[in-house]
Parts: structure tokens; C-alpha cells; sequence
């Protein structure tokens, strides 16, 4: 249900000014992009950039964390009414990472932790047997922690206040090139209202 989304970027800002999350909002100039992923992956298959691997290309890239990235879909519940003892859920397993949730309309929550689950309640919003629109702002990384006090020994230290992948802003080994978008698979999940995460 959640595999093929429509993405594009906008200055930051831009895109709540523009109203990119309202259900109106026309997405036909917008690429396709398979979920889970990155952003990186959806440009070159669109042909906006060149393999970031190769040579300096990994240079050419460096505007992607100016911008921030927008995920649309529209999808639809077939799923029956629920019980009184049910609930909806609405599964992100995995997000990198500074990110804006809305469904249909209206703001359901945010997350800053790209390593740990994004999950909420949408039993009171989700419409079942019509279409929903989910619309995700990954926000850019480095603007969301400049306020932020750190202190730190090395190269790229503004990485450490960040629940993110610390390789993205490069290494002895790789190039400089962070991470964006929806890298675990997203779920609407229909569960009793208690149940067991796990054991340890």
C-alpha cells in the first residue's frame, strides 16, 4: 500500500506556504519514488543527478541538504470498521530523519530519530473505503540543529546532535552525501488496544 510516493523539493518553508500537504494540491510534476529508499536513488532515476559515487559528482549534490524533500501518496482502507476494543495504527519503521507527518489535511505528529519507529494513532482520522493523503516533510538536517549547544573533537561535529546515520557526512571511506526519506517499510497496522512490543 505504501511502496510507490510521489516526491519533490521546495525551498525550505516553501512547501507549507504552498500548502503541499492539503489533499488538493497538485502533484503530476512530481517524480516517482519507491518506499523504502533514498532520495539520492529517485534523482538519478529521474536523471536530475549523476551518480554521486563517481569521480566528484558527490559535489554537484551538495544543494539536496539545503532543500527540504516531500513525500505524497494517496492511498485507500478496505479495512472493516473497528471494534471497540481496536485501534489503528499508522507504522513509519524507519525515517531520516527531521520529519512532518499530515494525513488528509492535518498535521499527525513529527519525528527526529531516524533509528527508532514513528507510530501513531489514526483511529479518528483515517477514512476507511476512501482515499487518504499522506503527505511527509523531511526537513533539512543541519538548519534543524543550529541552535542546538555542542561541543565536539573532529571533522563535522554538527553530526553528532543528530539521531542520523554519522557516515552520511562523510568519512575516510565515502563521500559526503546524507541520507533522505522513508528507509524502512510503512504500515497501517489494526490492533487490540493492549499488545506486546517485545521482549527482552
Amino acid at each position: 500500500m505504501f511502496d510507490r510516493w510521489k516526491l519533490k523539493d521546495f525551498t525550505p518553508g516553501e512547501g507549507v506556504a504552498g500548502k503541499v500537504f492539503t489533499e488538493q494540491f497538485d502533484t503530476s510534476d512530481w517524480i516517482d519514488i519507491s518506499a523504502p529508499g533514498d532520495v539520492h536513488q529517485a534523482l538519478i532515476e529521474a536523471g536530475r543527478i549523476e551518480d554521486p559515487f563517481y569521480d566528484r559528482n558527490e559535489d554537484k549534490c551538495a544543494w539536496m541538504e539545503e532543500r527540504e524533500w516531500w513525500y505524497r501518496i494517496s492511498f485507500e482502507s478496505e479495512e472493516k470498521p473497528l471494534r471497540q476494543d481496536e485501534r489503528f495504527l499508522l507504522v513509519f519503521q524507519g525515517l531520516d530523519t527531521f520529519v512532518t507527518i499530515w494525513l488528509n489535511g492535518e498535521v499527525l505528529g513529527r519525528h527526529v530519530n531516524m533509528f527508532r519507529e514513528a507510530v501513531f494513532d489514526v483511529s479518528q482520522r483515517l477514512r476507511t473505503n476512501e482515499p487518504n493523503t499522506l503527505a511527509l516533510c523531511f526537513h533539512p538536517p543541519l538548519q534543524q540543529i543550529e541552535k542546538a549547544p555542542f561541543e565536539s573533537w573532529g571533522r563535522n561535529p554538527e553530526r553528532v546532535m543528530m539521531r542520523k546515520a554519522q557516515f552520511g557526512y562523510g568519512w575516510d571511506w565515502g563521500p559526503r552525501l546524507p541520507t533522505i526519506g522513508i528507509w524502512r517499510p510503512v504500515e497501517l497496522r489494526r490492533q487490540r488496544c493492549a499488545s506486546m512490543q517485545g521482549m527482552h
